[in-house]
């Protein structure tokens, strides 16, 4: 049962914070005695701490976040990932593969017909505030997400039965959740959803108090001290444009971290962190923030670099409408002919590996063992004279005007590289604008973009762009194959996890590899340096930025 006075002293300070009034955001970087959080500049009141960081893992991010309310941001994530908890976690393995593990949730059932999830709460889980965790909070949670105004992530539960009625507003809560006693949840589906275990692993699935959260208002994820999770930290403090302050929840049910607590730095030039770093100021800092200044970390500290794979492939179109791409020896032609080891060392220094399909290393149902696109101009001229183009024939490489100087040399290299096969390569400049319209409407030329994952499953990569006609028209892919798509829209139902990841490494062959739908071409390396005293840094599953702090521990 909640503690009722938690509810009590949380609606006063609700209180206090709405009678303060709010003001407009006064950003500063001067820094001030006692933490004042971002919440106290903009509602009046004062939510600060004096807490001795003495001892605290220092880390940094190059700019400030706008919330910690993972219902609200699609980005600012480093600190729900350490305050909150979820269902269930991604957790991977030393032989770098990964699993979906018990959290919040101990275990769970699935309906044969894949419908039903069943879970079983772990019992003696404490809130920050001391509020026992159940059921109940689930179900706030999930419906917060649909009903509370500016949030995002939705998707985590709009495939739970009763989603759209309350999108729609004709319903105020969602049919499919329900809390059948303090510590067990049922879930409805729609239709079956095999990736919906993922999906309840991400950010925006973190589970809130629902007496707090509701009492704390507009101010929860802005206000550390209306803003409490289950997770192995506390928020502490919030220092606008200078510093955000996590401490250690003792009372947390994995056991308290080793580590005291996090100061999180926030430091917009990278030449400063580099110095902070250098001076022993920074424990950690993310390399993308240095990316000129990579070679030099690795020269310097070879035995504090640590690495991890990020999970998106990069990849290079073909459009099945545009001649000559209806050929498929015209786009195995294209897939032999970019010698992608080459882009991978010249414009990453070789940090990634080159790719083969659909699912990039670190993915659920990554295949080790699929078939390898060799790099053979010979063969692609080879290929192009039996479909008809002895002497090549004119292809464009669209590029948005708005992307990275990066990807422009990326398109530079890949058009000599097909220019030795004979394939004359334009690159033409579009607009960010007329860029993305024109992908949409299906009609754009040969280009190269980025997938990263948002979730551990197969389904996010294979069905957004493969999942039926509309998906592959808006990525100007225009893959024609209907069978095929129809098989990757049924793969969402398949419960047997053995059954669905085999049907989608088949699904990868026959798209990748026998329809050649694209040219597959690298996923990357994310590197973090640490200081020496750091132990037990790991990055996240997915490459991205954010970083789990509760099984780092410090050396003296």
């Amino acid at each position: 049962m909640k503690k009722r006075v938690s509810l009590i002293l949380a609606s006063a300070m609700a209180l206090g914070l709405i009678l303060s009034g709010c003001g407009g955001s006064q950003g500063t970087d001067a820094e001030t005695a006692g933490g004042e959080t971002a919440a106290a500049q903009t509602s009046g009141a004062s939510t600060g701490s004096s807490v001795d960081t003495s001892g605290y893992l220092v880390a940094v991010l190059n700019a400030d976040i706008q919330t910690t309310d993972a219902q609200k941001t699609t980005k600012d994530y480093e600190i729900p990932w350490n305050i909150y908890d979820r269902l269930v976690e991604v957790d991977v393995a030393e032989d770098g593969t990964s699993s979906i593990e018990p959290s919040l949730a101990e275990s769970w059932e699935i309906s044969p017909d894949g419908l039903e999830y069943t879970f079983h709460l772990r019992e003696g889980v404490k809130f920050h505030n001391g509020n026992d965790f159940t059921a109940e909070d689930v179900v706030y949670t999930f419906n917060r997400m649909l009903t509370e105004t500016g949030t995002v992530n939705t998707e985590v539960v709009d495939q739970i039965k009763g989603s759209d009625e309350v999108l729609a507003g004709t319903a105020e809560s969602i049919e499919g959740v329900e809390a059948v006693d303090d510590y067990t949840l049922k879930v409805t589906l729609k239709e079956p959803f095999a990736a919906f275990l993922a999906c309840l692993s991400t950010a925006g699935a973190s589970i809130y108090d629902s007496e707090a959260t509701a009492a704390a208002g507009d101010q929860f994820g802005m206000d550390p001290s209306v803003t409490v999770g289950t997770g192995p930290f506390k928020f502490e403090s919030w220092t606008l444009n200078d510093r955000l302050v996590l401490t250690r929840n003792d009372d947390y049910w994995k056991g308290a971290s080793a580590l005291p607590g996090v100061v999180i730095r926030i430091v917009p030039d990278t030449e400063t962190q580099t110095m902070m770093f250098e001076s022993g100021e920074l424990d950690i800092i993310d390399l993308d923030y240095v990316t000129d200044a990579i070679d030099r970390f690795e020269a310097t500290y070879p035995d504090q670099i640590v690495s991890g794979p990020r999970v998106g492939i990069t990849y290079l179109t073909m459009n099945f409408a545009h001649e000559p791409f209806q050929d498929v020896k015209v786009r195995k032609a294209v897939q032999m002919a970019i010698d992608r080891q080459a882009i991978l060392d010249a414009l990453y220094g070789g940090r990634g590996q080159v790719e083969q399909g659909i699912f990039p290393k670190g993915l659920i149902a990554y295949n080790e063992n699929q078939t390898t696109i060799e790099y053979d101009p010979e063969g692609a001229k080879a290929l192009l004279a039996e479909a008809g183009y002895p002497d090549g024939f004119t292809m464009e490489l669209s590029a948005d005007s708005s992307a990275s100087d990066t990807v422009t040399m990326s398109l530079e290299i890949i058009k000599e590289q097909l220019a030795q096969v004979g394939i004359t390569a334009e690159i033409r400049n579009y607009d960010e604008s007329t860029w993305l319209d024109t992908r949409n409407s299906g009609d754009l030329g040969s280009f190269m973009a980025t997938w990263t994952a948002d979730y551990n499953d197969p389904d996010n990569f294979i069905y957004t762009f493969f999942g039926n006609e509309e998906k592959t028209t808006m990525r100007s892919i225009n893959y024609p194959d209907a069978e095929v798509m129809g098989r990757v829209a049924a793969a969402r139902g398949i419960v047997n996890e053995d059954e669905r990841i085999a049907e989608y490494q088949a699904l990868e062959e026959k798209i990748i590899h026998e329809d050649a739908a694209w040219a597959p071409m690298y996923s990357r390396t994310h590197l973090f340096a640490v200081s020496k005293r750091v132990q037990n840094f790991k990055p996240m599953w997915s490459g991205v930025g954010d970083k789990l702090y509760y099984e780092i521990s410090l050396s003296e």
